[in-house]
């Protein structure tokens, strides 16, 4: 009887200890090693800059769309926390709150079970990559930065990039003559179209206002009336009696514009006014007189660089 007793009390206490570890399964099950886990470790490692990390996870890849932005250098944490999650047909559709610059949207990751681990716990793996497209357009120049990633769009784009969700992007351009405020992208699930307005910046119009200045005083410098290769000239029928003086009335007003060919520039056409001054003789009864006429002219130039110096070229 005794021995009975102690065979029961044996097996009493296998069934607590089995129904205990299967419990314990089953929590951990649904606690640590949930797909709700799986995503919060993947936010985890965004929120503390481990990328590699991230993108070491199963399920996560470009999928066709450009991988440059994966960098982890472009790539900027924000806010977010599992909030939920809805289990259909064996995938995880695991809801997620993202919070940033004062915002909140709801990406949602989906997760399913690829395998088991130690014979008891499942692992998880991505069922749809966690990256949201970006497609970045550029005006004026296909260089820019995201982060600290040098990146181009040839031609100005547009180019899809991945992006990894949830995260914030913020695109730039700043170079020695050219700028673009910077458009900050929220990769949240959902397509993003971003465009980058590359615009000479002031230095690059004050060297080019001078260079046009500096083109047009060596035309007003002709003691001719037609200098050559210049935008203004003028005929008179009387005899010239002196040489002719050219003088710039008003100065310019100079923009710049993107050219017909992506990433060049050009001053658009643009008037002035140049006024001769010139002795002339008749040649009816030889008196000679002042003229002094104002020629209003248009001109334009193409831009180009030798090195870091503004080169003109006139337009057409």
């Amino acid at each position: 009887m005794w021995d009975m007793r102690v065979v029961l009390g044996w097996v009493g206490a296998a069934v607590i200890v089995a129904g205990a570890l299967v419990g314990g399964v089953l929590v951990a099950n649904a606690t640590v090693f949930s797909a709700s886990a799986f995503v919060r470790d993947y936010l985890t490692a965004l929120a503390i800059g481990r990328v590699d990390e991230a993108l070491a996870l199963p399920g996560v890849d470009a999928a066709g769309m450009d991988a440059r932005l994966l960098d982890a250098r472009a790539h900027t944490p924000v806010d977010a926390e599992v909030v939920g999650d809805d289990e259909r047909d064996g995938v995880h559709h695991v809801r997620v709150a993202v919070h940033d610059d004062g915002s909140a949207v709801e990406a949602v990751l989906e997760v399913e079970r690829i395998g088991t681990r130690f014979w008891l716990f499942p692992e998880w793996g991505f069922a749809a990559s966690p990256v949201t497209p970006v497609t970045v357009r550029t005006t004026g120049d296909g260089r820019f930065t995201a982060g600290g990633v040098p990146l181009a769009a040839a031609g100005g784009g547009p180019v899809t990039f991945a992006a990894l969700t949830p995260g914030r992007y913020v695109l730039s351009h700043r170079s020695q003559f050219l700028e673009a405020e910077p458009v900050t992208v929220l990769a949240a699930g959902a397509d993003v179209e971003a465009e980058l307005d590359i615009r000479p910046n002031a230095a690059f119009e004050a060297v080019v206002a001078e260079a046009v200045e500096r083109e047009l005083a060596d035309c007003a410098s002709q003691r001719v009336l037609f200098p050559a290769g210049c935008p203004f000239g003028y005929a008179i029928q009387n005899r010239v009696a002196s040489e002719p003086r050219w003088e710039l009335t008003d100065p310019l007003d100079v923009e710049i514009a993107p050219s017909e060919r992506f990433g060049l520039w050009e001053v658009p056409p643009t008037t002035g006014v140049a006024r001769l001054t010139v002795d002339v003789q008749s040649v009816f009864d030889g008196s000679v007189t002042t003229l002094e006429h104002d020629v209003s002219f248009t001109t334009g130039y193409r831009i180009a660089f030798d090195g870091t110096t503004v080169v003109l070229a006139p337009a057409g």
